[in-house]
Parts: structure tokens; C-alpha cells; sequence
């Protein structure tokens, strides 16, 4: 993970799996020490969706919050895009960059 995909607000955990929340320090704390962060991503998984509204369909195997809707395999797919979406600071940053708001924990 290097400083530079991170935003103020974003979740991620410290080397003894504690979540933090990036802060304005913190991001100039890391900046210009992207191989030695002591931070990493935070796997994203189905507890962490749900943690943010996020509600499974069972049937059709994905995860909707309003219109935003990404597949069972955290996928998130529209006509011509195919993303992959591995970490929760990336959920995150793509929320914010398609729907303008800041995803919050429930």
C-alpha cells in the first residue's frame, strides 16, 4: 500500500491489526515512507460491508447500498467496468469518487 491511495478518513490497521482512521497528521507522518508504513489495508470482506449499510442478496449473490452494487467476490461491475476491490480504504475511495459521500460504519 503506498501513501498516495490513501485519504483523510480511510480505515486501515496498524501492524497489531488495531483500526485507525487517517488523519491529516497521519497522512504527513507517512508521506515519502511508503515502504516502511506502519500501517496495512484492511482485508475487505462481508462483515466489513455490512458494517457500512451495505445489505446481501442472497439470490443474486451481491451487495447493494442504494444504487451502489458490487458482486459476491467484490467485484464492482457496470457495462464497460470491471474492478476488483480488495481492500476497504479502496471501497472507500471508490464510494466516495462515484456517489460524492463518505461511506460511515452503521
Amino acid at each position: 500500500m503506498k501513501a498516495n491511495e490513501l485519504r483523510i478518513g480511510n480505515l486501515v490497521q496498524n501492524k497489531s491489526g488495531e483500526i485507525v482512521t487517517i488523519s491529516g497528521d497521519s497522512l504527513a507522518e507517512i508521506d515519502g515512507f511508503d515502504d516502511r508504513l506502519l500501517i496495512e489495508p484492511i482485508p475487505l470482506t462481508e462483515e466489513w460491508l455490512l458494517k457500512f449499510g451495505f445489505t446481501k442478496d442472497s439470490v443474486h449473490l451481491f451487495y447493494s447500498l442504494g444504487q451502489f452494487i458490487i458482486r459476491h467476490d467484490f467485484v464492482l461491475c457496470d457495462i464497460d467496468i470491471r474492478v476488483e476491490i480488495k481492500y476497504v480504504h479502496q471501497l472507500q475511495n471508490l464510494y466516495f469518487a462515484l456517489t460524492g459521500k463518505e461511506l460511515e460504519i452503521k
